[in-house]
């Protein structure tokens, strides 16, 4: 099973050194056949571009198994590329540009039903553990892209969060930790997914979140009836094409 494993990160590494390599030389042809008069401007425009990079990085993620962030990509990448490819006019971009938020819902799905996924949600997990994240002294540092993590915060007392979630999905589970400051900030960067954040019944919470075409709701039972005045946990930030819940 490791031979297998090794073997295909060797022809994965080998795959991306090609492709890399083969956009080295295409840049240089390009700018060689624009000096040389050969290579139309409207030609070289479209692969000297930053819709082009979007696209190259997109085929290195999917090459290093990166199938969602790859997708996503190479699917913006392509979006904007039209106008130069069929001469439609930039304002076809201001007039379709929801299409790229159907897009990513559509590579949302289809991650859900992939294989592994499926083997993911039969083990009893809700979310799977792929990205990084730390607690330091009651502090969490919770960073996803195109995944998803649940984070349980076990420290006798919260200090605080910084969250950025981008494409992805955030558990932060306060349930079995308390507050000593008259004041706790959670400060969250979001957009295109969800942020969902479990607190005592009893803990007053207040949300200074700035919503672009996002939403924000407490959903406890009893939030209304707070019992800890002293403390309050702030959340604070920006949301945008998501929403944050706040949850018992």
């Amino acid at each position: 099973m490791h031979v297998i494993d090794e073997r295909g990160s060797a022809r994965r590494n080998g795959l991306h050194t090609i492709l890399i390599a083969a956009a080295i030389i295409a840049v240089g042809f390009m700018f060689l056949g624009k000096n040389l008069g050969i290579v139309p401007y409207g030609i070289f425009r479209i692969f000297i571009s930053w819709q082009m990079l979007l696209i190259v990085l997109g085929l290195s993620s999917l090459i290093s198994g990166k199938h969602t962030g790859g997708a996503v990509l190479v699917g913006v990448g392509l979006f904007f590329l039209v106008p130069r490819l069929t001469g439609v006019g930039f304002a076809w971009i201001g007039t379709y540009w929801p299409l790229l938020i159907i897009l990513v819902g559509v590579i949302l799905i289809l991650k859900v039903f992939r294989p592994e996924t499926h083997s993911r949600f039969r083990g009893g997990k809700r979310f799977s553990s792929d990205t990084s994240y730390t607690t330091e002294d009651g502090f969490v540092n919770s960073h996803i892209a195109f995944g998803s993590v649940n984070q349980i915060v076990l420290d006798p007392v919260f200090k605080g969060a910084k969250i950025s979630n981008n494409f992805g999905g955030t558990i932060l589970d306060l349930r079995r930790t308390s507050l000593s400051a008259p004041e706790t900030y959670i400060d969250i960067d979001c957009s295109f997914g969800g942020v969902e954040i479990f607190v005592p019944y009893n803990w007053t919470v207040k949300t200074e979140l700035r919503n672009f075409f996002s939403g924000s709701d407490d959903k406890r039972y009893a939030a209304g009836t707070t019992t800890d005045l002293e403390h309050k946990l702030i959340i604070r930030g920006n949301v945008s094409f998501g929403g944050v819940e706040i949850k018992g």
